[in-house]
């Protein structure tokens, strides 16, 4: 389960990651409209969506290339995300498999969302 933290050292992590990714030689993750990325928007409907099925343990994250640079080089990247139910195989390799549909279209940050 994830863990809570606290405000300010969200802050400061967030502000850690900005100067990473804005430093040269630094991974530069740019958004399709090639802003440095600061992250996603998701909004409650899909995950209203996604957590009605009473199977669905969470929410599955995976990073993935913008559709838009598909094929091309550059860290254009999008999150793409579903639900998560229990791996019910025998022996499975993961603990929990996609439940179904997939979200993607996810707004970036800048400029959907605050710094």
């Amino acid at each position: 389960m994830a863990s809570i933290i606290n405000p300010e050292s969200a802050k400061s992590l967030i502000k850690e990651y900005q100067q990473q990714n804005a430093s040269a030689g630094g991974p530069a993750i740019k958004t399709h409209e090639g802003h440095l990325l600061n992250g996603y928007f998701l909004d409650r409907e899909s995950l209203e969506a996604i957590l009605k099925d009473p199977k669905v343990a969470g929410v599955s994250l995976k990073l993935a290339k913008h559709p838009d640079f598909k094929g091309k080089p550059g860290n254009h990247f999008t999150v793409l995300y579903s639900g998560a139910v229990p791996n019910t195989a025998p022996n499975p390799a993961t603990p929990y498999v996609n439940a179904g549909v997939v979200y993607g279209g996810t707004p970036v940050c800048p400029p959907v969302c605050t710094t």
